[in-house]
């Protein structure tokens, strides 16, 4: 699996764990709609820092999660009600 496909995978888990959905991270973030869809897909050829950083605030978790290939979502779990001053409206 490469680093795109990790990171995709990570990025639907975790949009999945928080019931999550395209547009409600689109409004959290300003990241438009296209590439988080592609984000999502793993055809993406690159991220930019800034959008990983703006993801990882929206999804309560720290950058490098969302390229570990062995990331357990399920034992992070503290983080599912942790608000860190992200709103979901």
């Amino acid at each position: 699996m490469n680093l795109s496909e990790i990171f995709a995978r990570n990025l639907r888990v975790r949009m999945a764990t928080l019931g999550l959905k395209t547009s409600d991270l689109y409004k959290m973030t300003g990241i438009s709609k296209t590439t988080l869809m592609a984000l999502q897909s793993g055809r993406n050829k690159g991220v930019q820092f800034t959008t990983v950083e703006k993801l990882a605030i929206a999804l309560k978790c720290n950058p490098w999660q969302l390229f570990d290939e062995d990331m357990n979502w399920a034992a992070y779990k503290w983080a599912n009600t942790y608000q860190g001053g992200v709103t979901h409206e």
